[in-house]
Order: C-alpha cells, then sequence, then structure tokens
C-alpha cells in the first residue's frame, strides 16, 4: 500500500514533465531505462495494446509508456528494471517467431496475441513481466489527471465547501 502510494505521488510530480518537450528540464531530475529505440517503440505497443484509444484516451495519448521508462528506472531495484528490460526483449522475440515481424509493427490483434504469449503460468519469468507490465500501466492510466477528472469524483479540496446550506431539522446520530 505505501509502496503504490509512494509511486502514485512521485507520478504525479513527474506525469507532467513526461511529454517529449520536457525532456532536457528533467535530465539532472530523473533517469531513464536504458532502453534502444526498438525497446522504447515495444513499450509504446505495449501500452496501446492494455489501453487502446477508443472514445478515450488511451495510455500513449497520455504519454504513459515515458512514465513508465521514468518510474521504473526512479522507483524500483536494479534487478527489478533488468527483470522488465528482459520481459520487453522477450516480447519481441515471441513477435518475430509467431509473426515474422517485430512487435512495434504488428497489427493490434497480433501484439494482443504475442502478449498473451507471455500470460502463461508455466513460464514463470514471462508471467511476472506480463503482470508487471499490467499493474504498471493500470496504475499510471488512474494515477493520470484525466482519469482523474473524468472518471471519478474527484475534488481538488477534500470535502469541498458548501458556504449556504439549510441545516435540516431534527437530532443527528453519530
Amino acid at each position: 500500500m505505501m509502496k503504490s502510494l509512494a509511486i502514485t505521488v512521485w507520478g504525479m510530480m513527474a506525469l507532467p514533465g513526461c511529454g517529449p518537450e520536457n525532456q532536457t528540464e528533467l535530465k539532472g531530475l530523473v533517469k531513464n531505462l536504458n532502453l534502444n529505440q526498438d525497446q522504447l517503440a515495444n513499450l509504446e505497443k505495449l501500452v496501446d495494446t492494455f489501453l487502446p484509444k477508443t472514445d478515450t484516451y488511451g495510455g500513449v495519448d497520455l504519454n504513459i509508456h515515458h512514465f513508465l521508462d521514468k518510474l521504473i528506472a526512479n522507483c524500483y531495484p536494479e534487478d527489478q528494471q533488468i527483470e522488465f528490460i528482459g520481459g520487453l526483449i522477450k516480447l519481441e522475440q515471441h513477435a518475430q517467431e509467431s509473426f515474422g515481424q517485430r512487435f512495434s509493427a504488428l497489427a493490434p490483434q497480433e501484439r494482443e496475441r504475442s502478449l498473451l504469449m507471455m500470460n502463461d503460468e508455466s513460464k514463470p519469468e514471462e508471467k511476472s513481466f506480463f503482470e508487471f507490465a499490467k499493474e504498471q500501466i493500470i496504475l499510471a492510466y488512474t494515477s493520470s489527471e484525466y482519469f482523474l477528472t473524468n472518471f471519478t469524483n474527484y475534488e481538488m479540496i477534500p470535502g469541498g465547501y458548501d458556504g449556504c446550506v439549510d441545516v435540516p431539522q431534527g437530532t443527528y446520530k453519530i
């Protein structure tokens, strides 16, 4: 619980700076995972596979892939970062073996099938990557300003203030 809270608070501070236009401002404050261009593209498509754009914004529209890059690099131990990068590599291998294409070049249905291959109990490392990626993507989305202001009863000030309210007659039970 505390770890999720800490990640959410850190994310709310860093998320506004996750857009590509703000990359130079954050160089000194946060680090990124050591991903090559193909892995970055795969991370973006991974987010798009879990949270595609529909009549609402998708994960890529909210820059969740940039957020995850920073979140995992700054909030998780190095061994977990290495496991995540290994999962991206394995995801690419599944795409190459099954479809003969890069994961980032696959159609959405093929990306989904390739990703679901990793949701296999008999392969614990792949299953762990699948569950971790899904959890982090959902955490990032549900922590976003877009989600909090459009899909929850978010109030900027907890409890709000109603200055002129009639007080009902009778006794109260507390």
